[in-house]
């Protein structure tokens, strides 16, 4: 586990946790919400430690109880998360934590749970884990980490304090630079490799260049959920320079900016929210005529101009 990035965002956050820790007022239930997912795992591995430290400057980063959890070994300390990479979380995983629980802890006073990540729960773990954060063990803390908001239901965001990092310091305002962390012999890095093509590809569609279905045949001889990130990546950073134009000059930076201006930021929001039920159902593994889906989901694009 590497040390948390010290940004503004998550320096006042901290700040914050350490008031209501002082004042013994944290919450059950937290929900950290952002970009990058270190910054938001390193930050809930923290807030853990500073809540099963034994001593009083909290984390101490010395006692038993903070170098346990360094070493991912706490038996207070308890991770959830999908089996794999694309995975879900499913409710068998939800029930064993429910029995969990409400066991007494066999180091501290108290218990801590990281749900990372929690939007990628299926709905029967979802209700599953509903019932816990409606009547929470009094001794335990639920820390729920989540990129997609819209993927949770709204019943689990209601029962919990969300804490949103800031995605400008998170990411430099640009969420392409996401793709680029990934190596070019991976699934996505080869994927991300042909953004110039796939930018390209799509302003052929919306100057009438290219025909709906031509892009839909194009675009589906990529991995559909590969796919789907990339547009996903591609509309937030289009909502981005509609909001704030950033200063981070890439190779996409200006053709975007160009396209951003085509759109109003309501219905690049809209369409976020098509890709994320999209997503969802590809989660869950439900079935979908992909090339409707897709040639729906650009159609969107040319009726919200």
């Amino acid at each position: 586990m590497q040390s948390l990035k010290q940004s503004e965002s998550t320096n006042l956050l901290w700040e914050r946790f350490q008031s209501i820790r002082a004042k013994q007022r944290v919450p059950h239930a937290l929900l950290l919400t952002g970009v990058q997912q270190k910054v938001l795992n390193d930050f809930a591995y923290k807030v853990a430690s500073a809540i099963l430290c034994s001593e009083q400057q909290k984390p101490c980063g010395k006692c038993k109880s903070c170098r346990l959890i360094h070493l991912q070994e706490h038996p207070d300390l308890n991770y959830l998360s999908v089996d794999k990479e694309g995975g879900v979380i499913k409710i068998d995983q939800i029930r064993e934590l429910q029995q969990l629980v409400f066991t007494s802890a066999q180091l501290t006073n108290g218990r801590v749970v990281i749900i990372n990540p929690a939007d990628k729960m299926n709905t029967a773990a979802a209700n599953a884990l509903l019932k816990l954060l409606e009547e929470p063990p009094t001794f335990v803390h639920f820390l729920l980490i989540a990129q997609q908001l819209s993927s949770l239901p709204a019943t689990i965001i209601s029962r919990c304090q969300q804490w949103r990092f800031s995605s400008s310091e998170q990411v430099g305002a640009d969420y392409l630079t996401i793709g680029q962390a990934y190596s070019s012999d991976t699934e996505r890095g080869i994927l991300f490799g042909k953004l110039a093509t796939i930018i390209e590809e799509f302003i052929q569609f919306m100057t009438n260049r290219l025909s709906v279905c031509a892009l839909a045949d194009k675009w589906l001889t990529h991995d559909f959920s590969l796919l789907m990130w990339l547009i996903y990546l591609i509309n937030a950073q289009l909502i981005d320079y509609k909001l704030n134009i950033s200063q981070i000059e890439k190779s996409w930076t200006k053709t975007l900016m160009g396209l951003a201006q085509h759109f109003e930021v309501v219905h690049l929001f809209r369409q976020l929210n098509e890709i994320n039920g999209i997503m969802r159902k590809l989660q869950r593994n439900i079935n979908m005529n992909q090339s409707l889906v897709l040639e729906n989901l650009l159609l969107g694009y040319k009726l919200n101009k």
